[in-house]
Formats: structure tokens, C-alpha cells, sequence
């Protein structure tokens, strides 16, 4: 017969290993899994909204908790209701009359199924998650979960950032990217992107949060001529900032995908100006894509830009890339930087080619780690995450899969690299996009992974 002890010592040993079986079901290739969500839902003031809801029925809720009396932390009157959401403009016919066009969700405060995660980013102990406007029913397009509280929970709930009130001076965020100064920055395009009903809610800007305070410190709406056509700011999907060592000299690059260009902002001269160039457009022979059961064609151009450290001449090199391409390219910030580049006759060949990914390696977002001189690539061609030893000639032999999943890996949308980690969204939006998410299974994914142990063994490790 065992002894008490005997048993206790086996239980423990039977828990042990089962929680490695969970942790290690967890991992996709070297990430681990943080964070999965079926559906989301959110925390609106200690309030869980954990389904499809409207309005009233979620202030009615917060209206019995006691902790709302001090919930609201906004020093400027607002005279809009908490729950209201941004301003809606009414359609025009063709007459010339305004219409009302019914939409079943039109309206609606949660629309749990339309609400798929886009980007991420670690600040701190914070971890902001973004949820862009392309359909009704979103509380809040930018979010937070705390690390120190939240990490206990598979599918915590999202809370909006930095309240409730204060999130609707957002229409639609796709990423965001902080700085070295303690800065959020973030492309707010402005628009609800409803199917079938765009409403372009407000000029398309750059918005900066003091991320000390929680104060949005910036509100720069683009020029008219960095918005060619209507549809420019359904392609306005992610930001890189520029800092090097004065906070109050910083820029923005801000690409285009939808109208292939490049918008470039800067923070001193509190200005814009727009770039264009051939290695901003798709590659033809990159747009057919399988991902997730779908078959597709898409025409996304210039998606994603991630810099070295500065050379001996303080600039750095920018590597980016079309979504709809295999290939990446480069351009030193220098030529970004100046405002009147484009007028120079040799302005075309500062660009260059830096070399090819392989097949269907179809890219969303890139980041470069300045230690490692790695650049790390969310490739949605490949539902996989893959790296590239900058010092290496680009090639199919130089890039190495970290990790790759049809499930678990699907369409990984944003990737940033936050000092030594590298952390993932994978959303399996072309199912969304396409078909139908299966609610019952999980369809959202967000993992971290040291950088060192990502590469560690691989060609992206060190190059002498």
C-alpha cells in the first residue's frame, strides 16, 4: 500500500505533467502562446460585456456599480454620453438627399462576432491590442491588457483605452508603436469601414498618447495631398517612428498600401509629405493567396517599414515591403527625411532591392532587432514566422521558419519587436473576411518569444 505521502507526491507529479502538456499544446514552433480568444469581450469600467449588446443594456449596468462614481477620470467637459459612439455621417443619394440606409447592426454597441483583433504591442506592463472599425458593433478600436493581472487567464477582456469616454476620439486604429520618449503613436484612419456603407467619420490623422499621463498630446490630420483618392485611408494600416536621441525631432513613415505611397511626418516642423515609388506597388506575380481554406486575390502595396540603427551619417536603413510581394527593399532615411528628395533626378535609384523571401512568402508586418541585426517576418503567405540575418544576402537559404501553423498561425497580422521579445497577432481575418470563424474554436492568437531563443541554432544566429 502507498503511503499518504507516497500519494501526494504522485498527484503533484500527475498536475506537473499535465500542466506541461497544456503549456506545450501552447507553443507554435519557438513562440509560446500568451494570450487566445474565441471571441473577444471587453471590460468597460468593471462591467464584462460578454456578448452581443446594446447601448442602454451596458449603461444600464454600470449605472448599479458603486466604482463608477470615480470611473471616469476626464478633466475636459464632454458633453457626449459615455456609450455614444463616434459621429456617424449621414449618406447622400444620388438626388442629393440625405438617406438612411437600415442596417441590421447599425447602432449596435457590441457586435461580439465583429470584433477581430489587428494589432499588437507590449509597453511596460501594458499590452495594447487594437481592433479596427471594418464592421458595427466595436466599444473601443484601442485597447489594453495588464500583464501583471491578466496573464492568469487564457482569453482575458479587453479594456479600452485610456477609458471608455476618452476612446471615442478614435473612429479606426489598425497598429500602434511607442517610442523611446514614453510616446503611443497610432494612424487613426478616420473611417468605418462597413461593407457596402464607408463613412469617412474624420480627416485621417496621427494621433500621439503620453503614455505617463494617458493624455492624447497630438492630433495631426494629414494634408489633402497625402490623401490622393478616397479610398487612401483603408490603406493608412501601420506606423514607424523615427527618433534619434531628441524627443521634440521626431518622424513618422506612415505607408499607403491602397494607393502605394509613403506619407512621412514630422514632429518638429509638425508637417507631412508624400513619397511615391515603383517598389511601392504589388508584384503581380505575388497576388494569389490559400490561407485559412481561402483562395483569394488581394492588391495590398507598401505595408510595413522597420529600421536599422543609425549609421555614421545618423540615418538608417528602412527595409519594407508590399504585402502583395516576395521580395523586400531598402532606402535610407536620409532621402525620407527630406522633404525635396523627390524632385532630385537621381532620386529613383536611391532605392534598392535588397533580395528575395522565397515563394508565397507574402509578408504583413516586419521588425529589426537592433542586437541580433535580425529582422523577424510575420509571413501571412506561409501562416508562419520567419527571420533573416541582416548581415546575409536575402535569399530562400538565409530565411529561416520559427514558427508556422494553418490554425494557430493564420494571417499572423502585426509583429513587433519590444527590446529583446518578439510578440505575434494571428487573427485568421481571411476566414472572417471570406467565409465564416467558427466561434466555437479559437480563432485569435497573440505569442512571445525571446529573441535569443528564436534564433538561437539558426542561420539568423550571430554572423561573424
Amino acid at each position: 500500500m502507498w503511503s499518504k505521502l507516497e500519494i501526494l507526491f504522485s498527484i503533484k507529479i500527475i498536475i506537473f505533467l499535465l500542466n506541461t502538456e497544456v503549456i506545450s499544446q501552447r507553443r507554435v514552433g519557438r513562440f509560446q502562446e500568451v494570450f487566445a480568444w474565441k471571441q473577444l469581450t471587453y471590460n468597460i469600467g468593471g462591467n464584462l460585456v460578454l456578448q452581443d449588446r446594446f447601448a442602454d443594456d451596458v449603461s444600464d449596468a454600470r449605472s448599479k456599480r458603486e466604482s463608477d462614481i470615480v470611473f471616469f477620470d476626464d478633466k475636459e467637459e464632454d458633453t457626449r454620453e459615455w456609450n455614444q459612439g463616434p459621429p456617424e455621417l449621414p449618406s447622400v443619394n444620388n438626388e442629393g438627399t440625405t438617406t438612411v440606409r437600415p442596417v441590421d447592426e447599425q447602432g449596435r454597441f457590441f457586435v461580439q462576432y465583429n470584433n477581430v483583433p489587428m494589432g499588437v504591442e507590449r509597453v511596460g506592463d501594458r499590452l495594447f491590442v487594437t481592433v479596427p472599425r471594418r464592421r458595427y458593433g466595436i466599444p473601443s478600436t484601442l485597447n489594453y491588457l495588464d500583464l501583471t493581472k491578466d496573464s492568469n487567464t487564457r482569453s482575458p477582456s479587453l479594456k479600452p483605452y485610456p477609458s471608455i469616454r476618452r476612446s471615442r476620439d478614435l473612429t479606426s486604429v489598425y497598429r500602434t508603436r511607442a517610442d523611446e520618449c514614453g510616446r503611443l503613436w497610432m494612424v487613426d484612419t478616420g473611417l468605418l469601414e462597413i461593407p457596402g456603407s464607408p463613412q469617412q467619420v474624420q480627416q485621417p490623422a496621427i494621433v500621439i498618447y503620453d503614455l505617463r499621463t494617458d493624455q492624447q498630446i497630438l492630433r495631426y490630420s494629414f494634408k489633402n495631398t497625402d490623401i490622393p483618392a478616397a479610398n487612401t485611408p483603408t490603406g493608412l494600416a501601420s506606423i514607424t517612428i523615427d527618433i534619434n536621441g531628441d524627443c521634440s525631432d521626431a518622424y513618422a513613415y506612415v505607408p499607403d498600401l491602397t494607393t502605394f505611397g509613403l506619407i512621412v511626418y514630422s514632429l518638429k516642423d509638425n508637417d507631412s509629405w508624400r513619397l511615391t515609388h515603383n517598389y511601392f506597388y504589388l508584384s503581380p506575380t505575388a497576388g494569389n493567396f490559400r490561407i485559412a481554406g481561402q483562395r483569394f486575390q488581394w492588391g495590398d502595396g507598401i505595408f510595413s517599414i522597420t529600421l536599422t540603427q543609425p549609421g555614421k551619417d545618423g540615418c538608417r536603413t528602412a527595409y519594407f515591403h508590399p504585402l502583395v510581394s516576395f521580395q523586400e527593399f531598402s532606402v535610407s532615411t536620409c532621402v525620407l527625411k527630406n522633404r525635396t528628395a523627390s524632385s532630385d533626378d537621381n532620386f529613383w535609384s536611391r532605392f534598392s532591392e535588397v533580395g528575395f523571401r522565397g515563394q508565397d512568402s507574402q509578408c504583413t508586418m516586419h521588425g529589426y532587432h537592433d542586437n541580433s541585426r535580425v529582422v523577424f517576418f510575420a509571413e501571412v503567405g506561409r501562416d508562419a514566422i520567419s527571420c533573416w540575418h541582416s548581415a546575409r544576402m536575402l535569399s530562400p537559404n538565409n530565411v529561416v521558419i520559427l514558427a508556422q501553423d494553418r490554425q494557430r498561425m493564420s494571417y499572423p497580422s502585426d509583429l513587433h519587436v519590444t527590446n529583446d521579445e518578439v510578440w505575434v497577432m494571428a487573427n485568421t481575418l481571411p476566414r472572417f473576411g471570406y467565409s465564416r470563424l467558427d466561434t466555437n474554436e479559437y480563432n485569435f492568437y497573440i505569442y512571445r518569444g525571446q529573441v535569443k531563443d528564436l534564433i538561437r541554432g539558426t542561420a539568423c544566429d550571430n554572423v561573424m
